[in-house]
Parts: structure tokens; C-alpha cells; sequence
């Protein structure tokens, strides 16, 4: 009972106090019931505190990951490709400019193998034929069996941002491109092109890159990764879970 009381107390000053043993053990369902202010979040919180993919890998020992766009942010474990001069990166070593679109299976081979390739948020800039490229040269450089995880903006997502009138919510960075009294069709647009200089070529939902895996045929066990799924993780698999859809596949 004074358990109780001091949770709904803190609740209602913004804190709220649980250990990540709760949280794993918990059902989503009494996680949201126990802190009324959770609603709807549980599963971020699940996803935060599983080890998903990430720790999966870590335990069979599976730790030559690839990053496909690094963006400047650079983790343990991982070998990054980018566009970037390599002069302008600091991580010798680790950092390799390729366009992957095009890239020959000579300069691929000086990479090596990877147990892990993950594309997040860079899968939209590639015309859906350039993404075709993007995957066959993905399946040279995987393992057997290894993994290739693609996060993109979820088209199905910013539809019902659109449409429910919350588009214009937490989207600040449209407004480098577009006036503030701009309508909602045009912070849609953003979501469709966004800026001038890193510009979608596609949408996709989780269908949409399911199907551009199977039509590779050189990947299987081919499946969204929801934020209550056992491989989820965030940030790892989902590194803007409020607009993002993630699937994983293997190479054959």
C-alpha cells in the first residue's frame, strides 16, 4: 500500500522509479497498468532495455559489424562506409569511402566478411533500382548466416501523422527548408524528400522492404523487427523508434 502510494507520488512529478529486472520481467500491459503515465510507452521501455540483436551477437561472438553511412557516429565493433572524404574522419581504420551502389567486387573484397550489416536511416536515399545494387553488394560482404538490418522513415507512420494532424509535431529540423506557416502537406513532403542535399529517392513501410529483400533472393528469415521483438534494441535497431521501421534478414 505506501509502495503504492509513493509510486503514484512520483508519478505525478515525472519520476518514475523501477529496475531493468521489472521491466524484462513485466508484461507491457502491467508495466502501462502499474505507471499510468507509461501509457502506450512500454514497449520503448522494453526496447531500451533489451539487449536484442546486439547482445545476441556479442554472445555467439559475432562481432565484425559493417555501418552503411556512419553519419559521423562512430561504436564499438563496427567498420563504417560513407561518401566522406577519409582525410575528414578521424577513425584510421575503421572508415572507408565507397559508393556501394557501385562499388567492384575488388574494392568489397579489401573489407572482408561481416557477421552484421546495418543501414539505418540511408536505405530511402537509394532509388528502389540503386537499393537492388545496395543488397547484392551486401550479400558479398555478409557471413553465412549473417544478418542485414535496414531501418527506414515508416511510410505507414507518417501517413497517420499526416492524416490525425500530428505532422507537425517534434519536426523542428522541417523548418530548415520550409516556412513554420507552411500546411501539413508540405511537412509530409519533407518526410517524402527532405532536404536538398541528402534527398529520399523512396518510402517504404515494413512490406516494402521485406519485398526488396525477397526480390534480392540472397537473403531469408526476412521480418520486421517490432519494439517488442526479441532482437529489438534501441538505439541499435531502432534509432528513431517514434518514426522508424526496422526488418532483418540472413544471408542464405
Amino acid at each position: 500500500m505506501i509502495k503504492r502510494m509513493v509510486i503514484n507520488l512520483l508519478d505525478k512529478f515525472g519520476f518514475i522509479v523501477f529496475t531493468k529486472k521489472t521491466i524484462n520481467n513485466y508484461k507491457i500491459s502491467q508495466i502501462e497498468e502499474f505507471h499510468s503515465s507509461l501509457k502506450s510507452k512500454g514497449d520503448y521501455l522494453k526496447a531500451h532495455s533489451n539487449g536484442g540483436l546486439r547482445e545476441k551477437l556479442l554472445s555467439e561472438k559475432k562481432t565484425r559489424w559493417l555501418e552503411i553511412g556512419c553519419g559521423g557516429t562512430f561504436d564499438d565493433y563496427f567498420t563504417y562506409i560513407d561518401l566522406f572524404p577519409e582525410t575528414l574522419v578521424t577513425e584510421k581504420g575503421r572508415y572507408y569511402r565507397m559508393d556501394i551502389v557501385n562499388a567492384t567486387d575488388t574494392s568489397l573484397s579489401r573489407l572482408g566478411k561481416f557477421d552484421l550489416i546495418r543501414l539505418q536511416h540511408v536505405f530511402e536515399h537509394f532509388t528502389p533500382e540503386s537499393g537492388r545494387a545496395v543488397l547484392d553488394n551486401c550479400a558479398k560482404l555478409l557471413n553465412k548466416d549473417g544478418y542485414i538490418l535496414i531501418s527506414t522513415p515508416d511510410l505507414k507512420k507518417y501517413i497517420s501523422f499526416y492524416l490525425s494532424g500530428k505532422i507537425r509535431e517534434n519536426y523542428d529540423w522541417a523548418l530548415n527548408r520550409i516556412h513554420k506557416d507552411s500546411p501539413n502537406s508540405f511537412y509530409f513532403s519533407i518526410f517524402s524528400h527532405s532536404v536538398p542535399f541528402e534527398k529520399h529517392e523512396w518510402c517504404y513501410d515494413a512490406e516494402g522492404l521485406i519485398y526488396q529483400l525477397e526480390q534480392c533472393g540472397k537473403f531469408k528469415n526476412i521480418r520486421e523487427v517490432t519494439l517488442g521483438d526479441e532482437l529489438a534494441n534501441i538505439p541499435f535497431t531502432h534509432n528513431r523508434p517514434s518514426e522508424d521501421v526496422c526488418v532483418v534478414g540472413q544471408l542464405r
